[in-house]
């Protein structure tokens, strides 16, 4: 029963819905009304019928702060796409749409309260000269390879280049790659190989070597703080570069930015890294008619790594803060989010809304490595 139906009952009888609620609570028990009556979450607004549906939903979702949250009204969802889709997609919500576009950051998607917070806000996307890894972060770097085609009719992949960059982006590891096997597919206007360049290039398995030596912080181009410690490896579909490689790395020791739920699409697959590079990084590669750089795009993996690292979670717990304030919970005649503020209470009071089950957020990386204090 939709509330324009209501109104012509109120009109009809000369009732209000809360005395019609009453007599319906009095003739019928469970009447059709408390059922209207819905259970909104407290993150991301969805409505639920009854408590047991929105503890449910609570329980599979996980939110925390760890979430992309909009500004403007606080409401959490999975990916920066479909925030994006909140603010200027095809049915944005109007009054954060505004706010967005009169004080809202491009790429972050951050929204301000004034000039002076627009001004001081430095993005976590935005390239910083100079900047260097801290002391205590998880060691890491970032792996990117091309491929050309073997097997009888070329389908089939096998390593022509690898390129590794370190947390700054400086090349570690840019070698052609002599597969070892026929090579039918070239694809050089992907990869610009040339019979040539893998002819004389080191065979695969040095080539692994070295990959394994860097991994394992064992390669005269480790940090003398990682000696010995192994690596994060960060890339883009990472899994396909690592298995060419012939290379076991453990997934909780790898950052995917095609996987990365935050980088996801509103549809959860995945972009391309040239997408991801161009929206968030302002950088355009792997253009139309040019053969890929893997060395651009082993940088951009990790500046999309580093970026989502730094992100400082302020606005989640800011809406946190404004929602638990919003005590005694008003409920209406159509909703009572007391259940949905009492299930955020109950996450911040364990575990300040940090954990979630959902992903692992990139943020947990820094001082990952750091000496715990002393008791």
């Amino acid at each position: 029963m939709t509330r324009a139906v209501w109104d012509k009952m109120e009109s009809a009888c000369g009732a209000t819905v809360a005395e019609i609620k009453q007599y319906g609570d009095g003739v019928m028990g469970k009447s059709m009304v408390s059922r209207l009556v819905k259970k909104p979450c407290a993150c991301c607004h969805k409505l639920f019928a009854d408590d047991a549906a929105l503890e449910a939903h609570w329980e599979l979702v996980q939110h925390s702060a760890h979430d992309a949250v909009c500004a403007s009204c606080g409401r959490h969802f999975p990916s920066y796409d479909t925030l994006r889709q909140h603010l200027i997609g095809k049915l944005p919500k109007e009054s954060c749409a505004a706010a967005f576009a009169t004080r809202g950051c491009k790429t972050c998607l951050e929204i301000f309260e004034n000039e002076e917070e627009e001004n001081a806000h430095a993005c976590v996307f935005r390239e910083r000269e100079g900047e260097t890894q801290r002391v205590g972060d998880a060691p890491c770097v970032a792996l990117d390879c091309e491929f050309v085609g073997v097997g009888e009719d070329g389908s089939e992949n096998a390593c022509a280049r690898v390129c590794i960059v370190d947390a700054w982006g400086a090349t570690v590891l840019n070698t052609w790659v002599n597969p070892g096997v026929d090579v039918v597919d070239y694809r050089h206007d992907i990869t610009g190989a040339t019979p040539e360049a893998l002819a004389s290039a080191p065979k695969l398995a040095d080539v692994r070597a070295k990959v394994l030596g860097i991994l394992l912080g064992k390669s005269p181009t480790t940090h003398p703080l990682d000696a010995g410690v192994k690596h994060l490896v960060v890339g883009h579909s990472i899994d396909h570069d690592l298995r060419a490689l012939k290379i076991t790395w453990k997934a909780c020791r790898q950052r995917d930015t095609a996987r990365f739920p935050l980088y996801l699409r509103h549809t959860h697959l995945p972009f391309k890294l040239r997408a991801l590079a161009e929206t968030f990084l302002d950088e355009k590669i792997q253009a139309e008619g040019q053969a890929h750089d893997p060395e651009i795009d082993a940088r951009c993996s990790m500046r999309l790594y580093q970026a989502a690292k730094r992100r400082s979670h302020a606005v989640a717990h800011k809406w946190f803060a404004k929602t638990l304030a919003a005590d005694p919970v008003a409920a209406s005649s159509t909703s009572d989010p007391a259940r949905g503020i009492a299930l955020l209470r109950q996450s911040i009071n364990t575990h300040g809304a940090t954990r979630t089950s959902r992903f692992w957020c990139w943020c947990h990386d820094i001082g990952a490595t750091a000496p715990k204090p002393k008791p």
